[in-house]
């Protein structure tokens, strides 16, 4: 993709070649399929780009690639959608399978969350490159007017111009009158032809609960002790562990820091400088601070494997509050998580 054209990209495609009939999984595909059409040879290309659509998944307005494990340990649905990026740019670069090419940008568009991005920065990485790919392909200047409605009621009304159709226009209809239960929202444009994205996101808001049943990852954070006085010292130990039967790889412990409480970052360190020469998984590699967080990275956790962290709180003042919550989740696959329940803690004037 940088231009280069010398031997060693011919040695490269001969190599790929001779192994082309070999079984491959979708992620090594989507790769192919960029390679082969990088390479301007239209015979390797053709090839590389039919192996991959032809491992295509397809229902109704979507097509996709499942993909067990891509190169930076993605898995599950932002292996996917990293996947299904590739083979995107693939596709619309080979000036192929046009069809495809927009049910896949229909499936990457369907993935994103509700803050509008993918849940992983190379899936988010691989969504954007498509989307954009796909503007270049032959988005139009969108002119026009988007009428929102809420149970039939219009609510919301945006026209769109030269000037603004290229900006993220939001709408919240938290003040607008919604039924109890189902409602129906709707959006009806009207102007010109081109590419209008769109998202609905509902948001609520849920007492906890009990742990969900057959979480693949659980974390539990404890505090010796729940009462103390200002200026005393807390030790709270967080147990995450893997209830996968396979590694899970560069996982995120993210510890909420208390109202009130300064972490005592020394025994972070101290494990961190402990780790070093670990092997077997469960190393901390890293770690970060704000006022708020501390979040630690570690290399991974074995299947079925167990990481305690412990570490000192030094009450400020004096206060009355639940912990923030504390987030164990795998980098590359965030749906790989647990969310530890928040605690009370009380400090009372020191007398």
């Amino acid at each position: 993709m940088t231009g280069y054209r010398g031997p060693a990209v011919d040695k490269a495609r001969q190599y790929v070649e001779a192994h082309m009939n070999d079984k491959h999984d979708n992620y090594t595909l989507a790769v192919l399929a960029n390679f082969g059409v990088a390479s301007r040879d239209r015979a390797f290309a053709q090839r590389a780009v039919e192996l991959l659509v032809a491992a295509r998944e397809e229902k109704g307005e979507h097509a996709w690639w499942n993909a067990e494990e891509t190169a930076v340990y993605a898995t599950g649905a932002s292996a996917a959608v990293e996947t299904a990026g590739l083979a995107v740019q693939a596709l619309l670069a080979s000036g192929q399978h046009a069809e495809v090419a927009r049910k896949a940008l229909a499936y990457v568009a369907s993935k994103k969350d509700a803050s509008g991005t993918w849940g992983t920065t190379q899936a988010a990485i691989m969504a954007l490159k498509a989307i954009l790919a796909s503007f270049e392909k032959g988005a139009a200047d969108v002119r026009g007017t988007v009428e929102i409605t809420l149970n039939g009621a219009p609510v919301e009304r945006l026209t769109l111009t030269a000037d603004n159709n290229d900006l993220f226009h939001q709408f919240v209809l938290k003040n607008n009158v919604a039924a109890a239960g189902a409602n129906r929202v709707g959006l009806r444009f009207t102007g010109g032809a081109g590419i209008l994205a769109y998202q609905v996101v509902g948001r609520s808001f849920l007492a906890w609960d009990q742990r969900p049943a057959g979480e693949p990852m659980t974390i539990d954070v404890t505090y010796d002790r729940t009462r103390l006085a200002h200026d005393d010292v807390a030790t709270a130990t967080a147990v995450v562990k893997n209830n996968l039967p396979k590694t899970a790889n560069m996982v995120m412990i993210d510890l909420g820091i208390p109202p009130g409480f300064d972490l005592l970052s020394e025994d972070l360190q101290s494990m961190q400088e402990r780790a070093a020469g670990q092997k077997g998984g469960g190393r901390l590699e890293k770690f970060t601070q704000t006022a708020t967080q501390a979040m630690l990275y570690f290399d991974s956790i074995p299947a079925n494997g167990t990481v305690t962290v412990k570490y000192r709180l030094r009450a400020k003042f004096p206060i009355r509050a639940r912990t923030p919550k504390s987030v164990a989740y795998e980098y590359y696959d965030p749906a790989v998580n647990s969310v530890a329940r928040p605690v009370l803690l009380e400090v009372a004037r020191k007398r």
